[in-house]
């Protein structure tokens, strides 16, 4: 019980000290210090101010203020608080100068206090006391007057007592009581002096050397004899005084413990206060021991004496003297030194010791104060007597010194380095010192030069070379000159240090321990110096002396050579082993056992050495696996056991051992450091080969080696390897060492073991082979030995593999994967291992949850067996949190996977994580199975949970509710946790075990215990929030100056403190200075609480409330808001009015201020008004832009919902809140005619509608006027959605798209009501019909449905519910009567009609409205276009004056007005020109080919004007311009023909070089030249045609080396990026009959490009920079061949990538660079990381399926499936595009396939009318063959091919409405002379687009082109052609 509660009071003090609350630490020390009695005056002891030993010590301390006061003492050092520790200081102050004198009140318990209570007390009261000192500087004085106090107090009682003679034939009361004083005083000393040492930092130098000399003098000769006495006295002394007895006890107890009391007890404590008083001068951290300073000394370079300030006062020549003095007294002795016993003689040992360490650290400090020669004599004379060098302490002590000796100087050094291995070998250590010196002689050296160490160590290995003969003359396996180590050792260079030190052994030592020790120094050496060639030369030494001297030598000579494997590099470490596998090997043959284990145990040592990240980690793991496999590998014989098998069993036998201490020492090693190639492979093999050689767990060996075995398969990996899934069987039956030993009779014998493991499969097991067999029993082996080590859940890796799902091996596997469960589950029910308690198996659990949702179905089945079978063993399990978490956050895992078909389609993810609680599950993309897995799992969780319910329902029901609280809600639509709701459900569910709940009968009510589930829950908030906000929070979250303001008893008084709060936080958030989110919540929580339950009106307080978060603005705020409004709105209805004003009038700033979803940046424009790129798809930047507009539109969107939902629920109430409403919709239905129509605002638009429309069916009280104003607004913010051309939806949000329809017919249905239809249905006076208006709106929202469904449900569209009647096409009458009220109401709104209806007499009714009101449509650019047509019509003269106010149309349209049809009208020029130079040149510079063309008919040299001018701005348009003109120069590739346009061209040329700035021109001179020089290759090439491969490659590196890379050069196809550097090794001749190109890789330097629009702004504000970054870019340089058909096809793909972004379709295209710079000369860029499909057909792949199961694993594989579905996307673009553009020769060699399984189309010789050889083989719309459909699914209805279905049509539709702006870019090159153009182009390119079908029917053409497509026989015949003509294999 007193140690109970002297552990109890140490906690509590300890927890007083480190409170984080200081008030209450200080109350609860006070509380401690109260324990303790109070004495007259104050203190313990203390009269008038000063201490009196005698005034309190006489009065008998009780044990429990003993107990208190050491309490205490131990708290001490931990106090942070200064007052505290003052007060501490004032408790125990006067505890300690009369602490060697205190009477004690006697207790049987004191004998607990160690070793006695003086001692104890003393040494607590100082080492607190010296620790608080020490940790508060202003403490300091206090603490060392109490000090001094103490040992002035001591020494004057010690020289009263030292004058006393005891005898104890004479002792009287007196003498006896002062025999026990001078004792007491004696312990007490021991205990100060303890602390002293500990705490010798406290004192500064020169107060230490006072401490020294007051203690030395006090410690004197009459005190020590007087000492021995007293102790005499006790010992012999019969006398009947209580406390002699009590002594004789204690005197006993200390000879017990090792620390005999007396003269030299006292001299050794004494003595280590001096060590750590001068050794904290020279080490620079505190010293507790005397051996840390010598290791600190060791560690540490030597230091150098360097008199200061601070060291003044500190003497070392006291400190010699008292060193010197020790060591004399010891050395002669003296009367009271009495040496008799043992331990007696070690305490002089130590007092020696530290002597010696004294006297080392004056040499260190003032090398000529003392002398270091004298200190080796002493060392000399205390190795050379036998008993003292037989103490290890003292040995240890005096060899260290010797090393840190040798740090002082060069010529110390040499001489430690030759007598320290003298002292090893001519002097008898004890094993331990002979340890020490091997080190101490490694560091001596270590600091030498390396032909010292080499010296060193020949010496060493002389003394084993004594018997030998002088050396062996075996050969070494570390004789190689791969290692860099020869027999002479001359790359060590000349011995410098003399010749070799003759050693010889000592005559009396025992041979075998002499050789031990030279043994240990030559490996210790190789140790420390960790040098690969030291520690070669050491294994090369040692191992020839292996089998020369004595078996004793050769095993430790094996054992000690392992610590040096690991500085022995990857040479040496393979030798190593192989030398240990060779020693294994013949110990084993010649039953030498000690050999055996010697080796062994060297292995062991060097596998605790090698560690993740070591350069020897991968080779030694290699080796040794190796190694087992290897064991028996040429024994295949039909006899039963062989003694060569049994060498072999017990070679692998000893591998294990070293094996399971590697992977125990590297148990951390991640899978990224055991990715070696190969290391799984050799890992089964390996196990493999141990269940070949016996090693089962049955088997004799398998038992004996159960504990490495299981470590072993504890780290291994599964048997099969996931990434090669699939091939099992093969390789079964292709592996040798499962073939090993098959004999009939051994796969008899096995099939038995099998039989007896699995005796349910005895009928399967007799159907398989032997290779079969064994690789089951290797599965069960590491499968239940990893149960046993504590993990049955790596079984389920093998049902991956096809091979094991089903057949005999499947059903084995089963009943292995069942067996590894049970074995695990028997350890469970054992009930007496830890690691298999409940908490663990729920983790096993968890692990099973997750493989019910593995990818793979057969995983699947297992994984639910074994789940149940845990469940239903062990239902405690799954009342675990990490089991029962894990359950829920899978079934929202599978519930997101599968919302992930609908949110973002065809960007389907596999991988889905739960940070929470460490869940992960890897899914396919086959989203009807994971609805099937969800489902399954579900149905099983239902099961699981109802079993659970029935044993432990209040236990499962708090998990539930902590799940529940501990939730983060950001989820995605409408926050749908699947985890939750199944927590919510279960927790309702009443259990079966409640029987009166289960009695009550139900009828048809669904009765359940939700609402107690859902009211415990709301207690458990309350109290779980309580005091939740962490201290250093509190600060910002206390508006009161005492405490919470939100408290009901301080709300009044209050208030104006948190409005300041409030106000400062809303500032700061509109100064948009950093706010943490954590800071904004909590304090609008504790807000919105106030408010909840104040009675005032606290105005300030809800302005800042609603403020705050539009301050902020974004969607979490707006989330936050919404619901702290709505809170305090249901909490306080008075406060209801006051908010929703302060919210309308926040919601109309935000519409004043044009935010969020009113921003004009917030816009998705026109592809062709944009830069376009040469770059490949990206979707991860769509993503982003279209996460960007779901952020921007968002606050709004919730606000709506916010504004819907209460008004529907204030609805006929509040006239006033009615009122606020109306206002709101006023505002906002004008404001909304000016958004831009994001295609993602669609849905908030809508929703504002319908709104709006109910506001008006609310109106019951209106006046008419009123109703028809409101619906007017109505009506035309509906019409203002369709003011711009039709949109599609952007990006794959299945949801929105539905929402959208769905909001679609509710406005139409809320339209058509007879309470809205009947409001302006007829004119009243000034008031118009609105019945036109509204007919227009319903008949345009038709049209958007229409289209809507379409991009829905491009195929099947008639199975869908969306599909309605209002599908057939509007009547004439109907389109003509809403063009008249379009024009009426918009222009805009007319203009866009010719975009949705496709009908000629709304056409011409729209164009007669555009002639006759030309000015009322100059804002948009699409009338021009709808204007003037493809040519001027004859109908348009005085309407070209309005041309100079018209808004300008996009780049490409603006260059075909200057083509020809125009008539080069000057109205129509200028406009071109002024619509060209509204856009930014990075705009226009795609067009560079088309504004080089349009110089053909530049006769006003408008173009000329425009090209020059634009110059001027940017240097890369004129360079392209400039290359752009010399390749149209010419007709013909020889440059022999020139074309018509040569003079223009030549005359634009020189005025655009002329126009150059000097530092224009020096770039452009610099870029030319630099590209001539690259280009020039190709012309010096051409006589080097005929020659051979290798000769062009060299010619081309050559001349590459020659080319200077100038600061600012790029490529022509590479504008956006500089070179700055050339592979020159990278040159490639390509194959040409009569031409040279080539191809170079260039390092070039790109700029991240910036973000247009709405996301270039925020990223401005935020300050953005521009970052660049490096790439290789491979180009081919071709002469003579015309390269411009290739650059309008790309230029074409380009622009397809534009469309496609445009409405974020997931599809992917590469329009590589191609520039053509001169008359048949161009660049290509090379596509990275590609293989062309002939180049696969020409290996050992055949078809386009086989090479990705080849590459990416089979179709099960993630990593297939990945490639599958870039497969997809690629193809859907690039068949659509080809169709459009007639892409021909589409053959093999031509279709490329990159890394990442994307397709790719090159070279574009035959495009739109043009075929190879004029025949047209080609005739489907474009490639789809058969193999392409393989990788596709395999079939027409696979979730696959339909993607790729959904997504040609999406694509075509998109490409639709650009048709005209697409042809534009081919129109313009018409002239061009390329050979591509027929007179019938144009027709047929519009043609292929159907523009006169609807949507609907557009896409069911697509579809029907795909059908067309599928495996069409033209397609194979032209592939078979090809392959005969050209030998391209398809």
């Amino acid at each position: 019980m007193r140690n109970l509660r002297r552990n109890a009071l140490e906690k509590l003090a300890l927890l007083s000290a480190t409170s984080s609350n200081v008030s209450t630490g200080r109350a609860d020390i006070s509380k401690l210090c109260r324990r303790c009695p109070k004495f007259p005056g104050g203190v313990n002891g203390a009269e008038n101010g000063s201490y009196s030993p005698r005034a309190a010590s006489s009065v008998p301390m009780s044990l429990s203020e003993i107990e208190v006061l050491l309490a205490l003492c131990k708290a001490a050092p931990s106090i942070k608080d200064q007052a505290m520790a003052e007060k501490l200081i004032a408790q125990l102050a006067p505890y300690l100068p009369e602490s060697h004198s205190q009477l004690l009140s006697y207790s049987p318990q004191l004998h607990q206090l160690d070793p006695c209570p003086w001692e104890l007390l003393t040494f607590s009261l100082s080492s607190a006391l010296l620790s608080i000192g020490t940790n508060h500087a202003g403490l300091r004085n206090s603490v060392g007057g109490v000090v001094l106090t103490y040992v002035e107090g001591w020494a004057r009682l010690a020289v009263a007592l030292g004058a006393e003679k005891f005898d104890a034939e004479v002792l009287d009361e007196r003498a006896a009581g002062n025999v026990a004083q001078t004792i007491t005083l004696a312990v007490s000393l021991l205990g100060f002096l303890d602390a002293a040492k500990a705490h010798a930092w406290f004192w500064k130098p020169d107060e230490r050397l006072a401490l020294v000399e007051m203690l030395r003098t006090a410690l004197s000769d009459t005190y020590m004899v007087s000492l021995e006495g007293a102790l005499s006295v006790i010992r012999n002394s019969k006398h009947s005084h209580r406390g002699l007895k009590e002594w004789k006890r204690y005197l006993r107890h200390y000879a017990a413990v090792g620390r005999p009391m007396g003269a030299m007890l006292m001299r050794q404590g004494f003595m280590q206060v001096v060590v750590a008083c001068v050794s904290s001068q020279v080490v620079v951290s505190e010293v507790w021991e005397a051996k840390d300073v010598l290791a600190t000394l060791m560690e540490s370079p030597p230091p150098k004496h360097q008199p200061s300030a601070e060291n003044e006062g500190f003497n070392v020549e006291t400190f010699l003297d008292i060193a010197a003095e020790e060591l004399e007294l010891l050395e002669d002795g003296s009367d009271y030194l009495q040496l008799g016993s043992a331990w007696q003689q070690r305490l002089a040992s130590l007092v020696k010791a530290n002597a010696l360490i004294c006297f080392l650290c004056c040499v260190l400090l003032d090398p000529e104060s003392a002398d270091p020669d004298q200190l080796i004599t002493w060392i000399d004379a205390t190795l050379a007597d036998p008993v003292q060098a037989a103490d290890f302490e003292l040995s240890t002590v005096a060899f260290q010194c010797m090393a840190v000796l040798s740090k002082t100087s060069p010529s110390m050094a040499i001489a430690m380095s030759r007598s320290l291995p003298r002292l090893i070998v001519q002097r008898g250590l004890e094993t331990r010192a002979a340890t020490v010196a091997a080190d101490c002689v490694a560091y001596v050296l270590k600091g030498l030069p390396q032909d010292a160490i080499v010296t060193a160590l020949y010496s060493l290995g002389n003394v084993l070379s004594a018997t030998t003969g002088g050396g062996g003359t075996g050969a070494s396996p570390f004789h190689n000159g791969s290692l860099g180590v020869h027999k002479d050792h001359s790359s060590y260079g000349a011995q410098t240090i003399g010749s070799a030190i003759s050693l010889t052994q000592h005559d009396g030592d025992e041979p075998s321990a002499a050789y031990d020790i030279v043994i240990q120094a030559i490996v210790a050496i190789a140790v420390v110096c960790k040098q690969e060639q030291i520690s070669v030369l050491v294994l090369d030494m040692l191992v020839q002396k292996i089998s020369k001297i004595s078996d004793a030598v050769d095993m430790k000579i094996i054992s000690e050579i392992g610590k040096i494997g690991v500085y022995s590099g990857q040479n040496g470490l393979r030798s190593l082993l192989k030398l240990f596998g060779k020693l294994v090997h013949e110990g084993l043959v010649r039953q030498q056992h000690g050999i055996v284990g010697a080796a062994t145990k060297a292995r062991v040592q060097l596998s605790q050495d090698v560690r993740v990240g070591s350069p020897l980690f991968e080779t030694y793991l290699l080796t040794m696996m190796s190694e087992v496999v290897s064991k028996g590998d040429a024994h295949e014989s039909d006899q039963e056991y062989s003694a060569d098998i049994e060498i072999a069993t017990q070679e692998i036998a000893q591998l294990l051992k070293p094996l399971a201490a590697f992977v125990t020492a590297n148990a951390y090693a991640s899978e990224d450091d055991l990715d070696i190639d190969g290391l799984l492979d050799l890992q089964r093999d390996a196990w493999f080969n141990v269940v070949v050689h016996g090693f089962t767990l049955s088997s004799p060996l398998g038992k004996k080696y159960a504990n490495e075995l299981q470590i072993l398969a504890r780290f291994s990996h599964p048997l099969v390897a996931e990434d090669r899934a699939g091939q099992l069987e093969s390789d079964i039956e292709l592996n040798t060492v499962l073939r090993r030993g098959k004999s009939p009779e051994n796969s008899v014998k096995q099939k038995k073991h099998l039989i007896q493991i699995l005796p349910t499969c005895e009928s399967q097991i007799s159907s398989l082979s032997h290779s079969e067999v064994v690789f089951l029993i290797a599965a069960d082996l590491v499968e239940e030995l990893r149960a046993q080590s504590g993990d049955c859940t790596k079984i389920l890796t093998y049902f991956v593999d096809s091979g094991l799902k089903s057949g005999a091996m499947g059903t084995c596997m089963q009943a292995i994967a069942t067996s590894a469960v049970k074995t695990y589950l028997s350890k469970t029910l054992s009930g007496n291992l830890l690691a298999f308690s409940s908490p663990y198996l729920a983790m096993q659990l968890a692990a099973m949850f997750t493989g019910c949702c593995h990818r793979i179905s057969r995983v699947q089945q297992v994984a639910f067996t074994c789940a149940d079978m845990i469940i239903s063993t062990v239902p405690s399990a799954l009342c675990q949190k990490s089991s029962l978490f894990a359950l829920l956050e899978l079934l929202t895992l599978m519930w997101s996977s599968c919302l992930e078909k609908e949110t973002e389609e065809y960007e389907w993810k596999s991988m889905y994580t739960s940070p929470r609680e460490n869940v992960a599950i890897e899914l396919s993309d086959n989203y009807a199975f994971r609805e099937e897995t969800l489902v399954r799992f579900h149905s099983h969780a239902k099961n699981w949970m109802h079993k659970v319910l029935m044993i432990a329902p209040l236990d499962i029901k708090g998990l539930l509710q902590t799940y529940l609280s501990e939730y983060d809600d950001e989820g995605a639509y409408g926050h749908v946790s699947l985890g939750r709701s199944f927590a919510l459900e279960m927790g309702s569910v009443i259990p079966s075990t409640d029987l009166r709940l289960g009695a009550i009968e139900k009828g048809p009510l669904n009765i359940n215990t939700a609402s107690d589930f859902v009211a415990q829950y709301t207690t458990r908030q309350e109290y779980r929030l309580v005091d939740s906000v962490p201290d250093n929070d509190t600060a910002w979250l206390r508006f009161g100056r005492e405490g919470d303001p939100l408290m009901r008893s301080q709300l009044d008084q209050n208030v104006g403190d948190p409005a300041t709060v409030l106000a400062d936080l809303e500032n700061r958030t509109l100064r948009r200075n950093a706010v943490p989110v954590a800071e904004l919540r909590d304090t609008l929580r504790r807000a919105g609480a106030l408010l909840c339950r104040s009675l005032g009106d606290h105005t300030a307080i809800v302005h800042h409330l609603v403020g705050i978060p539009f301050a902020v603005f974004t969607k979490q705020a707006m989330k936050l808001g919404i619901s702290l409004w709505m809170g305090v709105i249901k909490e306080n209805s008075r406060m209801e009015s006051r908010i929703l004003v302060e919210i309308a009038e926040h919601y109309i700033r935000t519409i004043r201020m044009r935010k969020g979803f009113f921003d004009p940046h917030f816009t998705n424009k026109d592809p062709f008004y944009i830069q376009e790129e040469y770059a490949p798809s990206d979707h991860e930047a769509l993503i982003k832009k279209q996460q960007r507009a779901y952020d921007h539109i968002a606050p709004h969107y919730r606000l709506l919902q916010f504004l819907t939902s209460h008004f529907s629920a204030t609805s006929l109430g509040s006239p006033s809140v009615h009122r606020i409403y109306i206002r709101l919709m006023h505002i906002t239905l004008s404001a909304i005619k000016q958004t831009t129509n994001h295609p993602l605002a669609r849905e908030v638009h809508l929703h504002f509608i319908l709104l709006g429309i109910r506001v008006l069916l609310s109106c019951t009280t209106a006046d008419n006027a009123t109703l028809w104003r409101l619906k007017d607004r109505i009506l035309s913010a509906g019409l203002s959605w369709f003011c711009q051309a039709p949109k599609w939806s952007f990006g794959g949000n299945r949801i929105q798209l539905k929402a959208e329809t769905q909001l679609i017919d509710d406005v139409q249905e809320a339209l058509r009501e007879a309470a809205v239809a009947t409001i302006g249905s007829k004119p009243v006076a000034s008031m118009a019909s609105l019945e036109a208006k509204q007919d227009l709106l319903l008949l345009l929202l038709q049209s958007e449905k229409n289209r809507l469904v379409v991009w829905l449900f491009p195929l099947d569209h008639h199975k869908h519910r969306f599909m309605t009647s209002g599908h057939n096409a509007p009547q004439e009458a109907t389109l003509l009567a809403a063009v008249k009220t379009a024009y009426s109401e918009s222009p805009a709104l007319m203009i866009h009609l010719a975009n949705r209806f496709s009908s000629d007499k709304m056409l011409a009714e729209i164009r007669f409205r555009l002639l006759n009101f030309p000015d009322k449509f100059l804002n948009e650019p699409d009338a021009l276009e709808l204007l003037l047509g493809p040519s001027l019509p004859s109908d348009v003269s005085f309407h070209l004056k309005y041309l100079l106010y018209w808004a300008p149309v996009n780049p490409i349209t603006a260059v075909t007005y200057f083509l020809p049809a125009y008539g080069n009208h000057p109205f129509i020029l200028q406009y071109a020109m002024k619509a060209l130079e509204s856009h930014p040149v990075d705009v226009t510079f795609f067009y560079v080919p088309q504004i080089v063309q349009t110089l053909r008919y530049d006769a006003l040299g408008y173009v000329n004007r425009y090209i020059v001018e634009t110059a001027k701005f940017s240097q890369l348009f004129a360079h392209q311009i400039i290359w752009n003109i010399n390749a149209n120069a010419y007709k013909d590739e020889d440059s022999q023909v020139p074309d018509p346009v040569k003079p223009t061209l030549d005359k634009v040329l020189e005025s655009l070089t002329g126009s150059f700035s000097k530092a224009d021109r020096t770039f452009y001179e610099r870029e030319f030249s630099f590209f001539d020089e690259v280009t020039g290759i190709s012309g010096k090439l051409k006589p080097f045609i005929k020659k051979t491969k290798a000769e062009k490659k060299q010619k081309i590196e050559e001349e590459l080396r020659q080319i200077k890379v100038e600061v600012g050069v790029y490529l022509p196809s590479n504008p956006d990026g500089v070179v700055i550097g050339i592979d020159r090794k990278s040159g490639k001749p390509l194959q040409s009959h009569a031409k040279a190109p080539y191809m170079a890789t260039f390092r070039i330097r790109k700029e991240k490009k910036a973000i247009e629009g709405l996301e270039a702004q925020a990223e401005s504000s935020n300050g953005a920079t521009h970052d660049t970054y490096e790439v290789w870019q491979s180009a081919i340089f071709k002469v003579g061949d015309d390269c411009r058909q290739d650059v309008l096809a790309l230029q074409m793909i380009a622009a397809f990538r534009g469309i496609f972004n445009n409405v974020g379709l997931d599809v992917y295209v590469y329009p590589y660079r191609v520039t053509a710079t001169a008359p048949g000369c161009g660049v290509i860029d090379v596509l990275p990381n590609s293989i062309s499909r002939d180049m696969v057909g020409r290996e050992a792949v055949n078809g386009l399926y086989e090479y990705f199961v080849s590459k990416y694993g089979g179709e099960d594989s993630i990593r297939f499936q990945e490639a599958r579905s870039n497969f997809v996307k690629s193809m859907a673009a690039y068949s659509v595009i080809s169709y459009l553009l007639q892409f021909k020769d589409r053959h093999n060699g031509n279709i490329m396939v990159d890394d990442a399984g994307h397709i790719l189309h090159i070279d574009f010789g035959f495009c739109f009318d043009i075929v190879p050889g004029g025949v047209k083989f080609e005739r489907a719309p474009f490639k789809l063959t058969l193999e392409m459909v393989a990788v596709m699914g395999g079939s027409a209805t696979s979730q696959s091919y339909r993607w790729f279905e959904e997504l040609c049509i999406k694509a075509f539709l998109a490409s639709r409405q650009h048709c005209e702006h697409l042809a534009h870019i081919v129109e313009v090159m018409l002239d061009s002379g390329l050979p591509c153009f027929k007179p019938e182009t144009m027709q047929n390119f519009r043609s292929r687009f159907v523009l006169e079908k609807s949507e609907r029917e557009a896409a069911d053409y697509m579809r029907g082109l795909i059908r067309k497509s599928y495996g069409n026989k033209s397609t194979q015949a032209y592939d078979y052609f090809q392959l005969m003509t050209n030998g391209i294999p398809y």
